[in-house]
């Protein structure tokens, strides 16, 4: 009777894994998508912004895109917060237990690409507010590029973690599948 309990326990347990993780993946997707669409969105205006030749009609196309920039940071931060926390460790924990190669410089390069993009992002804040206040200072399309650079950066570094992440994950339901079956 207690092999039974045990046998079920675990069964149970494989299974809130299974669940758990199952809807990482789909939150993954989810949040990816929205990013990406996001992204898309700023990359044209800000191409629209880059080729706008009066800079007294680029700006306000700047500080519209500003709102939209600065929105997407809050939300590319708390979807990187949940990854660094929560899902990377668990996967590195996973292959790790497998004896199978780490994946953390896989996740090293990735983080990098994030800060360059992330720097990008916040170059274009700054310039911005440096064109506003002083409208010789810099060329609209410079501050555009800044931009540009970021999503450019970012629409990559999604690719990349997908074609990471998620082969890993869809592999760890797999193991668990084969495991609890």
């Amino acid at each position: 009777m207690d092999r039974k309990m045990a046998y079920e326990t675990q069964g149970d347990l494989g299974t809130a894994h299974e669940t758990e993780l199952s809807e990482a993946l789909e939150r993954l997707k989810r949040e990816h998508d929205d990013l990406l669409r996001a992204l898309n969105g700023l990359y044209a205006k800000a191409r629209l912004a880059e080729r706008e030749t009066d800079p007294k009609r680029a700006l306000p196309l700047l500080l519209q895109l500003r709102l939209g920039v600065t929105a997407f940071l809050e939300e590319l931060e708390r979807h990187s917060e949940w990854e660094e926390h929560e899902l990377y460790p668990f996967l590195n924990d996973y292959f790790h237990r497998k004896h199978a190669p780490s994946i953390v410089p896989s996740l090293w390069m990735l983080e990098k690409d994030h800060e360059l993009a992330t720097d990008n992002l916040n170059s274009y804040l700054k310039a911005v507010r440096v064109i506003e206040s002083n409208p010789d200072a810099m060329l609209p399309s410079q501050a555009a590029g800044y931009l540009i650079h970021a999503c450019r950066i970012l629409q990559e570094h999604l690719r990349q973690e997908e074609q990471l992440v998620f082969p890993m994950t869809e592999q760890v339901l797999t193991d668990m599948d084969y495991l609890f079956s």
